[in-house]
C-alpha cells in the first residue's frame, strides 16, 4: 500500500538558510523510499531559482505553494498572521486530499495555484493511499482534523505555550538526543520519540576537485594553511572564538578564512579583524568544492547557550564529516553525539587559546587518520538512510 506524505514547511522555497536544504533533501529521500511527497510551503517572495536544480534533489516529489499575506517583514505581528494563514490553509490541503481519496469533498486542484516550480500529483484511488503529515511547524497540528497520522519533527525546545499543541502529534523525531532527553522530562513516553540526526549526500561531496583548483576558484593562496569556518554569524554558532583566534593563528602561519554572513554583518568585522579573509556567503551547492581548499575545518559551537550544548545537530558537521579534511570542533554534548576522538579534534568551547592548540593538532600528519575515520563514520548518516528510519517510525501498524 502506498503512503502519501505531505511535509507542511513555513519556509520560503528555495531559501539561501540551512533549514532549506534538509527540508528538499528529506523530502527526495522519503520519495526515495516509496512514499509519494508533496511539500506545501507557502507562497512567499523569494529569489529566482528552481528549488530542485537549486538544491540539487531529483524531481520526484511535488511543491505546492500555498497563498499567504507576504506579511513577514512587519515583525512579530506580521509572521504570526503569516503563519496563522498558512497552518489553517496547509490543513485544509491535506483534509481535501482526505476527503477526495474517500470519494467526497474538494479536488486538490482547487488549492493549486500557478508555478513554474509545481509537479503537483493527483491524489490515489480510495485504499491506495495512506496519508501522513509531517512537519517542522507546531500550528498546523493544532489546525489538523482530529484522527491526522501528523508527525512532528523538533530542531529546538519552544516555550511551553506552541509546545502544547505538539501533543497533538503520534510521534516526534528530535535531531539530537538532547532535545528527547528535554521532552522526556516535560512527560513525553520516550517510545514516542525517535532520534533521528541530520545527515548528508554523500554522492554530492564526492567531487573530483584538488585543494589546489579549490583554492584558485575562491581566490586564495595556494601557499597558506588555511583554517574554514563555514555558517552563520550567531553568536551560539561560535565564530568569536574563530575571530579571537586568527592572530594568534596568522602568528603561526595559518590563514583564518569564513564563508558566510551578510555584506553589513562583514563590514564590521573586517575592519576589527584584518588577519580574517571573509569570503561572505556562497551556495551550498559550492560546499563540497570550498571545502577542498582547507586544512582544517572548524565547527566551533559555544557553550553558553542550550541550543548549541544540547539541541543542534549541524548540516555542515555532516558535510564536514565527508569532505576528508580534519575537523575541530567544540567539545559539546550535542556535537560528541555525532563525534568522538576518534573522527575529531575537540577544545573547550568559547576558549580562543584552547582552538589554536586544536587547529595546531589538526595539521599535524596523525590528524589525516582522523579525517579518515571520519569519512567513515559518516556512510551510515545519509539522508535515503535518515528517512528510511523515519518511515519505519511512523509507519501504519
Amino acid at each position: 500500500m502506498k503512503m502519501k506524505l505531505f511535509y507542511i514547511a513555513n519556509i520560503r522555497m528555495p531559501t539561501e538558510r540551512a533549514h532549506g536544504i534538509q527540508v528538499a533533501k528529506m523530502c527526495e529521500a522519503f520519495a526515495r523510499q516509496g512514499a509519494e511527497v508533496t511539500l506545501l510551503v507557502p507562497d512567499r517572495k523569494t529569489f529566482d531559482a528552481d528549488p530542485f536544480s537549486y538544491y540539487a534533489v531529483e524531481r520526484n516529489f511535488s511543491i505546492e505553494k500555498i497563498p499567504v499575506p507576504d506579511s513577514v517583514g512587519l515583525g512579530k505581528v506580521g509572521f504570526l498572521i503569516e503563519s496563522l494563514v498558512f497552518a489553517w490553509r496547509a490543513a485544509r490541503r491535506v483534509l481535501s486530499y482526505s476527503s477526495f481519496s474517500k470519494g467526497g469533498g474538494q479536488r486538490p486542484e482547487d488549492f493549486k495555484n500557478p508555478s513554474t516550480h509545481q509537479n503537483v500529483v493527483l491524489p490515489l484511488k480510495k485504499g491506495e493511499s495512506d496519508i501522513i503529515v509531517y512537519t517542522r511547524e507546531e500550528l498546523p497540528l493544532l489546525l489538523l482534523p482530529k484522527g491526522t497520522r501528523a508527525f512532528y519533527e523538533m530542531h529546538q525546545l519552544r516555550g511551553s505555550f506552541l509546545q502544547q499543541f505538539v501533543k497533538k502529534a503520534l510521534g516526534i523525531i528530535a535531531i539530537t538526543g538532547g532535545l528527547k532527553r528535554a521532552l522526556s522530562a516535560r512527560g513525553y513516553p520516550s517510545k514516542q520519540i525517535l532520534v533521528a540526526h541530520d545527515a548528508v549526500d554523500l554522492e554530492q561531496f564526492n567531487i573530483p576537485v584538488s585543494k589546489e583548483e579549490a583554492r584558485k576558484h575562491l581566490g586564495l593562496p595556494l601557499e597558506d594553511k588555511i583554517a574554514l569556518y563555514i555558517g552563520g554569524f550567531e553568536a551560539w554558532k561560535g565564530l568569536k572564538t574563530v575571530l579571537q583566534a586568527s592572530k594568534t593563528l596568522q602568528e603561526r602561519g595559518i590563514r583564518t578564512v569564513v564563508v558566510g554572513g551578510t555584506p553589513k554583518e562583514i563590514v564590521g568585522l573586517q575592519k576589527q579583524y584584518r588577519e580574517t579573509t571573509f569570503l561572505g556567503y556562497r551556495p551550498y551547492a559550492e560546499l563540497p568544492l570550498i571545502q577542498r581548499a582547507a586544512d582544517v575545518l572548524l565547527v566551533p559551537n559555544s557553550g553558553k547557550e542550550r541550543i548549541s550544548r544540547e539541541f543542534t545537530s549541524p548540516l555542515k558537521l555532516f558535510a564536514h564529516m565527508a569532505s576528508g579534511v580534519p575537523i575541530v570542533a567544540s567539545d559539546l554534548p550535542s556535537l560528541r553525539e555525532v563525534l568522538s576522538e576518534r573522527e575529531a579534534i575537540f577544545f573547550t568551547p568559547d576558549d580562543p587559546q584552547s582552538s589554536v592548540s586544536a587547529v595546531m593538532q589538526a595539521l599535524a600528519p596523525e590528524a589525516v587518520v582522523r579525517a579518515e575515520a571520519a569519512t567513515s563514520k559518516v556512510r551510515e548518516c545519509t539522508w535515503d538512510k535518515r528517512a528510511q528510519r523515519i518511515l519505519e517510525f511512523v509507519k501504519i501498524p
